[in-house]
């Protein structure tokens, strides 16, 4: 599954996307992208996407044994970016923790979707057995919501553990799916629901 890149997806309004590793030279399109974000989305994101050498070391260390980094292509702007990142070794070895952004002039689409089969797919290739994505509820409800219908459960609650920049509590919700190597059931691979980062 990992060599079928690149490869076409059509989004929910007909529009075709180019989605591929991410690869060097990608570095200022990539930061392009994550500029587009309002600064309130930036700030609940894990890293700080506009700086430059962030952005720089995910490219350099996109090693499908600890890290498979996809990005979504339009016009030769990237428009999505999504990852799965592994251990190398121990008892979290199996986990893949996931990570979705999509440009907000692309939502609405089923672009985030697309990306999370896409992960999924990988994950599977790769031999992972659980996947995790953390949202915040209140600004993600609808991606909670969405990840659901595609089998995720949510496996726990972190009370008032995040900060927005005005000083606000937010929980944190941990959304987990375990892999029997393909979807729990066939009608959940149709993309829907609607992704917001």
């Amino acid at each position: 599954m990992l060599k079928s890149y690149p490869k076409e997806i059509i989004l929910k309004d007909g529009t075709g996307v180019t989605v591929r590793f991410l690869r060097e030279g990608d570095e200022e399109t990539l930061l392009e992208m994550y500029r587009r974000f309002p600064e309130e989305e930036r700030w609940f994101l894990e890293n700080d996407v506009q700086d430059p050498s962030i952005i720089k070391r995910w490219v350099e260390t996109a090693d499908v044994k600890r890290l498979v980094s996809l990005v979504a292509v339009l016009e030769n702007r990237i428009i999505a970016h999504a990852t799965i990142i592994r251990k190398y070794y121990g008892a979290r070895a199996h986990i893949g923790k996931i990570r979705i952004s999509v440009d907000p002039a692309f939502r609405e689409r089923h672009l985030g979707t697309w990306m999370l089969l896409d992960l999924h797919n990988a994950a599977i290739s790769l031999g992972l057995k659980i996947l995790e994505m953390r949202l915040v509820r209140g600004r993600q409800s609808h991606v909670v919501g969405s990840s659901k219908r595609l089998g995720f459960r949510e496996e726990a609650t972190l009370r008032e553990y995040l900060m927005d920049r005005a000083g606000n509590a937010h929980d944190l919700v941990i959304m987990v799916k375990r892999l029997r190597g393909t979807w729990e059931e066939p009608a959940e691979i149709i993309p829907g629901g609607e992704w917001e980062a």
